[in-house]
């Protein structure tokens, strides 16, 4: 075999295998598409019930030591997605379902030590609050004295998915369900089955017993 001869066949298997990638990516792609569309569909099948009933799981979440926040009730749920252009067809790039936990409280909360300070207002963004802040100063010196935050405890909760298509796979990312903290985990497209948004619902009305997470892949939980 010439030395030409030996480029053919380089040349040739590169191809065979650009063309037998691009086959795989299509095919990945084409799955995670339907995989969203049927997420997408329970999701907007979901809200309208979980609206009505309005339930308070036993859930506690504390924003400190002191002030946990009990039995809030689940609502204004509502669903929204976004598209974008990927290798000239529109695809998604992420839906969501969000709502609200509410308690309805109008809660005043003071902190003097800037850890503490750094703490609170660390899971106050994670609650989705937006505190009225008071900081209060030493006249004299201009050492602080302490921070007043004024807000509505009501927090929110979230389901947020991320296709990731050339690899097949969905990214659920699940906000403050039964914490103050945010868990992400992978599953492949075709395990994205209405068995399994059956018990991410269950997760959702605050059915500890659920098995969302049994077969994840890559799970992470970040605690504010």
């Amino acid at each position: 075999m010439g030395f030409l001869d030996d480029l053919k066949r380089q040349a040739d298997a590169l191809k065979t295998q650009s063309s037998f990638d691009a086959a795989a990516v299509a095919r990945n792609t084409a799955l995670v598409e339907a995989a969203c569309k049927a997420t997408l569909h329970y999701f907007m099948e979901l809200a309208p019930q979980l609206n009505v009933l309005q339930l308070k799981p036993r859930i506690r979440f504390s924003l400190d030591s002191r002030t946990p926040l009990d039995n809030l009730a689940r609502g204004d749920f509502m669903v929204d997605s976004r598209k974008q252009r990927l290798r000239d067809q529109d695809v998604f790039d992420h839906l969501v379902i969000h709502g609200q936990q509410k308690s309805g409280q109008v809660m005043t909360m003071t902190k003097d030590f800037p850890p503490e300070i750094e703490r609170l207002e660390s899971r106050l963004r994670q609650a989705g609050i937006t505190a009225d802040v008071e900081t209060r100063r030493d006249p004299d010196k201009g050492r602080l004295l302490h921070v007043n935050f004024r807000f509505t405890a009501d927090v929110i909760l979230m389901v947020k998915v991320f296709p990731e298509h050339d690899q097949g796979r969905l990214r659920f990312q699940m906000v403050n369900l039964d914490g103050l903290e945010t868990v992400t985990a992978e599953f492949p497209a075709h395990a994205v089955t209405t068995g399994l948004l059956d018990e991410l619902a269950r997760w959702l009305t605050g059915d500890m017993s659920h098995g969302f997470l049994k077969a994840a892949e890559g799970v992470k939980r970040v605690e504010a």
